[in-house]
């Protein structure tokens, strides 16, 4: 079974790349893991965000474009 999003950063995570976890060496079934156990020394996960995106439930999403007049787009040019 494939690892969880969230196995990076537990505490039982092996950091091996044939060992999954300690608890459930071949990984769990399903979508989450009763053995979780939040690592105190993990790393934080970096949600970087380009302009004119944002993050909703952990997905990127592309906000729309704004269209800008000719004029707009002059006086941006000479700006």
């Amino acid at each position: 079974m494939p690892k969880l999003p969230e196995c990076d950063r537990c505490f039982l995570y092996a950091h091996n790349p044939h060992i999954i976890c300690v608890v459930h060496p071949t990984g769990v079934d399903g979508n989450s893991c009763l053995d979780f156990r939040e690592d105190p020394n993990a790393e934080p996960e970096e949600l970087w965000e380009p302009e004119g995106a944002t993050y909703y439930n952990g997905e990127l999403i592309l906000q729309p474009q704004q269209r800008l007049t000719q004029q707009q787009q002059l006086v941006s040019l000479e700006g």
